[in-house]
């Protein structure tokens, strides 16, 4: 019935004087809409109207000298009236419309939903303007698309355009980019190339090799490799780490005779005639003669790691995780060691050193990175260098104000009162921050006698405990004065064992205190039994009897896996989970 509502829309709009409405002193003409999200255009003579409501800029003010009267759609998020060209912007929170910056009317022309360009200049839906010097030449940069609901050429969706000379990726020119040469390889959209360079998106891809790099979706979702190394969105992957990922891709394709899989191929097969393990080189760092190499924190992803990024020539150990080559500043992430990063933009080799714990600088900005936590991520910060100073944890300051994991911090009544305690938390007098930001209800909390103990909890003389910025009870029988974490997720105190969930600190009465040894950053283990926690709850392996078989014994052993065993198999598999 979708045509015939369309159609009762219309004429109810047209005409709304029936009925209670039958005194009303406007009518409404339609102009256009658009289906998704669904938006109707419609005029009273005076105003523009979306969903009812005159159609307004970024601060929700209505747009001036709009014609109602020649106000019509040109395609989807662009239109005009006699005199301007329009644009439907948005954010992820609201609508907005815009009169493109200069646009000719009469010669606009859309390209897609996001470009559209004129006899001067290309336009990009953010109201920005694009001038270009060879008129005629601005155009979409289409991409191939070959999985999924829609596979095929796409245009209407590309935020990539250029003219003879520039690239623009969301209206952005892509700086050094050759715009001739400029198009998108493989199937998903994500990745291209110019002449000189691979790019992941917008940002070309230090050191890939432009006439040997292959995207091989078939190998995985963004998945890539050049002669020298697999790829993962853009980012260099650990050759060691990858090798056997990859072994069915390159199973599948013998046609491929010699690649970076090859030679490691080669590499094990020789390996039981090497001699000798990797040679430290300074913090975390290795050398197995040709390869920078770091031991992995998942015991999954074997006894060593291979960083084939790093040149392996000119690298040296500089401080925590960061080293240098000839590339510029480097580093890896504990536990995520088989994903590279690209040298850090802007640092100084030269002068970085670490000032305290995960705050670092050279001799034009400061770093945080902390390698304790889970997934950290680095932050690069523009601060006042000869006041800088670290209070502890995650928490500094310069002259300018409060920073709090890398993270400049605004609306801080007294950054010269913060004090760290531990972790993600601090106080400013009586009140209490967690990363950076004031605890409105911290419950019985006693602020003079909390630390923070774990980088998601605090705890009081008492007990009283902070979870993030929620207040959580005093545990019975919890002794915090000697409560400590042992790693990521399990801390014991002088008589009991507990574990973080996803909603607080949990006491586990089956992990005897007194045997208990952290067993990687996500487990323990007391004797032979390991226990993890999974769904908010804890949980250990069961015990395999020496007569079962195993699964992967053939079809016949799981045909025996009876209903009965299922709930055991559930808990079974939490023991992978702290594998990940």
């Amino acid at each position: 019935m979708r045509r015939e509502l369309g159609s009762l829309r219309r004429a109810v709009e047209a005409n709304p004087r029936i009925g209670p409405f039958a005194d009303v002193d406007w009518v409404a003409h339609y102009i256009c809409e658009r289906r998704i999200p669904t938006i109707r255009y419609l005029h009273n003579g005076t105003h523009v109207f979306a969903d009812g409501v005159p159609i307004s800029d970024r601060k929700g003010v209505p747009l001036a000298g709009v014609d109602p009267l020649s106000f019509r759609r040109l395609a989807d998020r662009w239109f005009r009236d006699d005199a301007h060209v329009y644009g439907q912007g948005e954010t992820a929170t609201k609508l907005f419309w815009f009169i493109a910056r200069g646009a000719d009317a009469d010669s606009f022309t859309v390209l897609n939903e996001r470009y559209g360009v004129d006899k001067a200049a290309g336009y990009y839906i953010t109201n920005l303007r694009l001038p270009t010097e060879e008129p005629g030449t601005f155009g979409i940069v289409s991409y191939y698309y070959g999985r999924g609901q829609k596979p095929g050429i796409h245009v209407e969706e590309s935020h990539y355009a250029k003219d003879s000379r520039k690239v623009y990726a969301y209206g952005v020119e892509i700086e050094g980019a050759d715009a001739p040469g400029f198009h998108a390889i493989g199937y998903e959209g994500h990745y291209f190339a110019d002449k000189n360079r691979i790019y992941w998106e917008n940002k070309p891809i230090p050191d890939a090799d432009r006439e040997s790099f292959i995207c091989a979706s078939e190998a995985g979702q963004y998945q890539a490799y050049d002669k020298d190394r697999p790829y993962y969105a853009g980012q260099p992957q650990s050759v060691s780490a990858e090798f056997e990922h990859w072994r069915g891709y390159f199973e599948a394709h013998p046609e491929i005779a010699e690649s970076w899989w090859h030679r490691e191929q080669a590499r094990r097969e020789a390996a039981p005639s090497a001699t000798g393990q990797p040679v430290a080189i300074g913090g975390p760092y290795f050398s197995d003669g040709s390869r920078i190499m770091v031991r992995p924190e998942r015991p999954r992803d074997g006894e060593w790691v291979s960083l084939d990024h790093f040149d392996h020539g000119s690298f040296r150990h500089l401080a925590g995780v960061f080293g240098q080559d000839r590339h510029g500043l480097r580093y890896f992430t504990p536990g995520l060691e088989r994903y590279g990063h690209a040298p850090v933009k802007g640092a100084d080799p030269v002068s970085f050193e670490q000032v305290d714990g995960p705050w670092f600088r050279d001799k034009g900005q400061v770093y945080y990175f902390d390698n304790e936590v889970a997934m950290p991520e680095l932050s690069v910060v523009k601060a006042d260098l000869a006041s800088f100073q670290v209070l502890g944890d995650a928490y500094a300051r310069d002259a300018k104000g409060l920073i709090v994991e890398g993270v400049r911090k605004r609306g801080i009544d007294d950054p010269a009162a913060v004090q760290a305690i531990g972790h993600s938390f601090a106080r400013m007098g009586d009140t209490l921050l967690y990363r950076g930001k004031p605890v409105t209800k911290p419950g019985k909390v006693d602020p003079a006698a909390a630390r923070g103990v774990h980088d998601q909890l605090l705890i009081d003389a008492n007990g009283h405990m902070l979870f993030g910025g929620s207040y959580r009870k005093p545990i019975p029988g919890i002794d915090p004065a000697t409560l400590n974490f042992l790693n990521r997720v399990f801390a014991a105190d002088a008589r009991h064992v507990y574990a973080m969930t996803d909603t607080g600190l949990l006491r586990c009465e089956e992990i005897d205190r007194k045997h208990v040894q952290p067993a990687g950053l996500y487990a323990v283990r007391v004797a032979d039994t390991r226990f993890q926690v999974s769904g908010g709850r804890l949980c250990k392996p069961l015990r395999r009897p020496e007569s079962m078989p195993r699964f992967d014994h053939g079809r016949k052993r799981r045909l025996l896996l009876s209903s009965a065993r299922a709930s055991q198999f559930a808990v079974l598999l939490c023991s992978v989970v702290a594998e990940f």
